[in-house]
Formats: C-alpha cells, structure tokens, sequence
C-alpha cells in the first residue's frame, strides 16, 4: 500500500515537498490555510508577508527549482515578489500541484496514535480529522512574528507595529519613525520610510551588508566553490583585506561602498553574521534621510524611547524590524522542533524519525532557501519511500551534535537565528546523503569544469546524475559567466592554499615538515594583518 503523508503549507517548501512525494509514488495530501498558494510570498492583503514593493535579494538562478529552472537566455537578475509568483504558479501547474492541495483547510492540532499522525482541523467551519502515516511541516520560519515588550510599553501613546503588517511608506508620511532592528526586508523599509519622513534605526550593531549588484552581477554570482574553499577564516581574512584595500587604494569608491567597507572592516568576523544582501538604505543615510544608531530601547515614555545609553528620542511609531520565531504549538509534539539546529540536517528529530519531520528551515546565509528546501524534499521523499535508510539514532545524535557545534561557530555572532546555514556546506552534504553529489573535474569538458569550480554554485549541480535532467542543467550552468575577474580569481587560489590544507595536499602528494612550517607562517602573518 501506498504511504499516506500529510504536508502542512503550500509555500515554497511545500510545493517542491509535494512534488518530490509524488516522483516517487507516495499519497500526498496538502493542507493550505490561505486559498492559494505562495506562503510568506503572498501579499500581506492575502495572509502573506510581501509588501508592495518587495524585490528578492536572491537572484532567480538560486530562487527556482532545480528541475524547472529559468530560461537560459534570462540574465541574472532579481525578480519582483509578482514575478516569483508566477514562477510558482507555473511551477504547480507544470507538476499538476493543485491536485493534492486543499486549499482554506487550517490544522488546527496533530497527535501521534500508534505509530500513525493525527491531525484535526476546520474546513468552512466544518470539523475534520484524518490519519496520516507520516506529516511534513513545511510552514517556514517566517509566520510568527517576534514582538519584543518594551518597559513603559503601557505609557507610549504612539504605534508600535511589527514589519510583516507593513504594506507600503503611505501611513508614515510626516510621523516621527524609529526601527528597531533591521533584517533583508527591514532594509526595504527603511528605505521607504526614510523618502517620505524622518526615520532612525536602533541597531546592536551594524548590518553585515553585501550590495546587491556587484561588478554588474547578483551577488549570489560569486557564491562558488572555490570561494568557499577559501573556509571560514580564510573568507574572513579575504574580506578584510578587501575592505583595507578598497578604503586605502579605492580612490574611484563610491560613498556607500566605502561604508560597507567599513563596517566589514570593524567586525570581527564577516561570516560569522547573517548577511544582509539589500544595501538599498545606504544611500538614505549618506543623504541623511536614515539616521543609524548604535543603541537600543531601554523604555518608552508617552511621546518617544529612552535609550541605554540615555538618549530621548521623540516617536509616534516604533516600527519592529525584529524578524520572526517558531511557533509549535499546535503540535503535541511541537517542542522536538523549536531549535531547527537539534535535527538532523535542520529537519528530522532523533526520536521521531521520519514519522515528523520539518522542511524549509534550512535558511542559507547566501544562496536561496527553496533550494536548500529541494535538497531536504528529495532526502525525506526517499526516505519514505523506503530507497534510502536513515542513519541508526546515535549517529544521527553525534552529527546533530558536530553540525549543531559548526554553525553555532560559524554564525556566533547571529547565534539567534537558529535556522541559519551555510548553503555551500549543506547543499554538499544533502547531495551525499541523496546520492546526487555532482564531479567538479570534466576531462572531456573543460568548459564545463572551470563553470562548477569558479561559477555559481547553482542547484542544478545537483540534476547532473539524473538522465533527464542533466543535458539541460549542463546547458544552464555553461550559459552563466564567471563572475570573478582573473585577478580575483588568482587571489582567491592564493587563499586557498592557504587556509585549505586538503585543497593544498591534493596539489601536492608529499608535503615536508619545512613546507608546513612555513605556511603556517605565512598563515599567521596573514591573518595577523588583517586583524590589525
């Protein structure tokens, strides 16, 4: 007998959770809140989180599925919110989505019963239940907001509303707006209010900002394999002394770059914070239009905030660009899943297995989240249906543990954003698990070698084992440019090298004990200037 899965959202994650179900012979029912499908991409009027003018910080190669990709004459670019839509839309009428969804179905508890899932919930005001042999939750990370409560929050006589209600910069014409916090969407509206009014941001430190174009290219074009195979300290040794370089030698720098060089430099580490890849804002606060403040509120009073530091500042809205939190509780068994970094692979818990399992909460500091989404889809889809087999439980604990200690180290100074991930490392490692690791070296095409080493690391690595899909992804990938220059491209080499000892042992087969000391060396002197 067919499997019976239940999927809960139709968002991004869903979608390609349904369709990876149904690939392979699995009975998938869909269960949607809102009467379409998109998500957090649906507009904020239709129970979505997307305003007005949202633009994606993630260009459309990392954005679409790596089984229904772009046209290849498509320039690299960054679609608007309705644009991403019709991509999804498309995307469900290609895989004949809607078959399995229903639409206006809220589940509003699920249980587990003897092995099987349970779920109950309301349709048109009806009751219904039904039970499931397994249940995804592939409602994402960012649903719930996450409101901080302020002391004297009684005594503020303004508003205080949270980013995801906000729609367009209207509302706040002539008011007195001050923004705590500020994320990807958060640079959006900031900018917007700062056009029509005067608008501060509180922030505990500076946004760890990539500009979305760089060179003429997405940002996300240079997100590559042999750029990450500079490693953690070498990305970050690179960073700063590209930041010393541009601010010393740069005299052609414009402005805003100069300041997004540095707030690299004045950070301790650039991977180690969530990137904000929207630097929309930065000319608002050269132009004197944003004012960001180093501080945070200590309380409200009737007409404006205090500050830690002791600062009055007059408000009639305080705008929370505070992000959003997991929310569970629905689920008997909602507390395994509060800290996506206690599962396996950001979504299988140890205890349950696959019988509950959580897709999309795998959120990579660059790239996009619905491929990442893909990967974790195909691996659940697998194990269902019985072709692949889940590690036995204290394996699967001691690579929570290893993963849980690498990110926590790697993202240490964004330790709230438990989601977080990065997309080189765990693209790689779902395609192990999947079977789907794509060879980086082509003898017979080189073309095609110097694309998966120095080009974008882009999902359809992943559909070159599959027979069908591979002529396609090959035409894809070689169709993109290298986005480095030759000059960069040797400096990156360079880094490698150097903080990469196994990239430098397979170009070497012997390595003295003098080589070695003296790479440390260099490493040491190398990383000692940039921390200078």
């Amino acid at each position: 007998m067919k499997k019976k899965v239940c999927v809960i959202g139709a968002g991004p994650s869903g979608l390609v959770t349904i369709k990876e179900l149904i690939a392979n012979d699995i009975d998938v029912t869909c269960y949607e809140i809102q009467d379409e499908i998109g998500g957090a991409f649906r507009s904020i009027q239709d129970g979505g989180r997307s305003y007005d003018s949202l633009e994606l910080t993630v260009s459309n190669y990392f954005m679409a599925y790596s089984d229904f990709m772009p046209n290849t004459n498509e320039e690299r670019k960054y679609w608007k919110v309705h644009e991403y839509r019709e991509y999804l839309d498309a995307y469900v009428k290609k895989h004949k989505l809607k078959n399995y969804i229903l639409f206006s179905h809220e589940i509003i508890s699920a249980h587990i019963r003897n092995s099987k899932i349970e779920v109950k919930g309301t349709h048109a005001k009806e009751e219904f239940s039904e039970i499931f042999d397994h249940m995804i939750i592939c409602t994402g990370s960012n649903f719930t907001p996450k409101s901080p409560d302020f002391d004297g929050q009684d005594l503020f006589e303004g508003k205080i509303i949270h980013s995801s209600a906000y729609n367009n910069n209207q509302a706040y014409k002539g008011k007195k707006v001050v923004c705590v916090g500020l994320g990807e969407s958060g640079a959006d509206v900031v900018h917007e209010i700062g056009q029509v009014t005067s608008c501060k941001v509180l922030v505990s430190e500076y946004p760890n900002i990539i500009a979305r174009w760089i060179n003429g290219y997405t940002n996300d074009a240079f997100t590559s394999y042999c750029f990450y195979a500079m490693k953690k300290k070498g990305i970050d040794t690179y960073m700063r002394l590209k930041a010393k370089f541009y601010l010393k030698y740069g005299k052609k720098v414009k402005d805003s770059d100069r300041l997004i060089q540095e707030w690299t430099l004045n950070r301790e580490s650039f991977m180690g914070k969530f990137f904000t890849k929207n630097d929309i804002f930065i000319q608002d606060i050269l132009d004197g239009k944003v004012e960001m403040i180093k501080d945070s509120i200590k309380s409200l009073t009737k007409n404006g905030i205090i500050t830690q530091s002791g600062k009055k500042i007059s408000s009639d809205v305080i705008l929370c660009n505070t992000g959003y939190q997991t929310c569970f509780k629905k689920y008997a068994f909602g507390d395994y899943f509060v800290d996506p970094r206690s599962l396996y692979k950001q979504m299988i818990h140890s205890e349950l297995g696959t019988l509950v399992s959580v897709v999309g909460w795998a959120r990579p500091s660059q790239g996009g989240l619905p491929a990442c989404s893909e990967m974790q889809a195909r691996y659940i889809a697998l194990l269902i249906a019985g072709k692949k087999e889940l590690p036995i439980k204290k394996q699967i604990e001691e690579e929570i543990k290893v993963d849980r200690t690498y990110y926590d180290d790697m993202f240490y100074h964004s330790k709230k954003i438990r989601s977080l991930v990065s997309y080189h490392d765990f693209m790689i490692t779902m395609a192990e698990l999947i079977g789907c690791k794509p060879k980086l070296w082509y003898w017979s095409d080189m073309n095609l070698t110097l694309k998966m080493f120095f080009g974008s690391h882009l999902p359809y690595f992943y559909r070159l084992k599959q027979s069908e899909q591979k002529a396609n992804s090959i035409k894809l990938i070689k169709s993109l440019p290298i986005a480095y220059s030759f000059r960069r491209l040797l400096i990156v080499l360079l880094f490698i090298c150097l903080y990469n000892p196994l990239f430098w042992l397979i170009g070497y087969k012997t390595t003295s004990s003098s080589r070695m000391d003296k790479r440390k060396t260099i490493k040491g002197k190398l990383w000692k200037l940039a921390r200078s």
